[in-house]
């Protein structure tokens, strides 16, 4: 499997033109990306982890359907393009999942149990502030699990920004444009979210931040 670090606006250009080489190295280097992206949004029980696979599927399906129509094409342009299909798609499911029943649960809105959220790593160090010391596996993977629970209580606009931020990797002009706001308001409730994580990660606020 590729990774976005991959890929480049050259590359995006010539998957757009539909050189099957191109194609083949984004879809390599999206599909882990996606996956993680659609787990950002969901919070699925062990039963409903078969959604996760199938909506990372269905947007994969959809970013190669709709990728000769990008017309911001670089690797920004697809990030964002990527995001607007996992979005929907998700939302679509939300709204009505597949096999819900009686007796049975919708999925939430973000997930609590994602063990290796690559994307989640820098997320965490940066609401440490502090990555001094080795960790071992088990230690990180704790760190993200509760990174990721702690994230699925904030206010919606809070987890939005952060998802779109940290696990979509959109700039903060693209993430205004999503919620339809300025680029300085968007990195204010970015600026809030990020703080309001930390808080429920370490029980410090700001102040206690800068005394440090």
């Amino acid at each position: 499997m590729g990774t976005l670090a991959e890929l480049n606006d050259e590359m995006i250009v010539e998957a757009v033109r539909g050189s099957s080489t191109a194609m083949d190295r984004v879809v390599a280097a999206m599909s882990d990306q996606v996956r993680l992206m659609v787990y950002a949004r969901l919070n699925p029980t062990d039963a409903q982890r078969q959604y996760v696979e199938e909506l990372t599927q269905q947007s994969m399906e959809a970013l190669l359907r709709g990728l000769s129509t990008l017309e911001i094409r670089t690797l920004a342009g697809l990030r964002a393009f990527t995001s607007t299909i996992v979005a929907r798609r998700v939302a679509d499911h939300i709204r009505n999942p597949a096999g819900i029943g009686r007796g049975k649960k919708a999925p939430r809105s973000l997930d609590s149990t994602v063990a290796a959220a690559s994307a989640a790593g820098p997320l965490w160090q940066f609401l440490s502030a502090a990555a001094t010391s080795p960790l071992s596996a088990a230690a990180r993977e704790d760190q993200l699990q509760r990174t990721m629970f702690e994230l699925a209580h904030l206010r919606q606009e809070y987890r939005a920004a952060i998802t779109m931020a940290f696990f979509d990797q959109l700039s903060t002009a693209q993430i205004a444009e999503r919620m339809g706001t300025t680029r300085q308001a968007a990195s204010m409730v970015l600026l809030r979210a990020v703080r309001a994580l930390r808080k429920r990660m370490t029980g410090l606020s700001e102040a206690d931040w800068r005394e440090d």
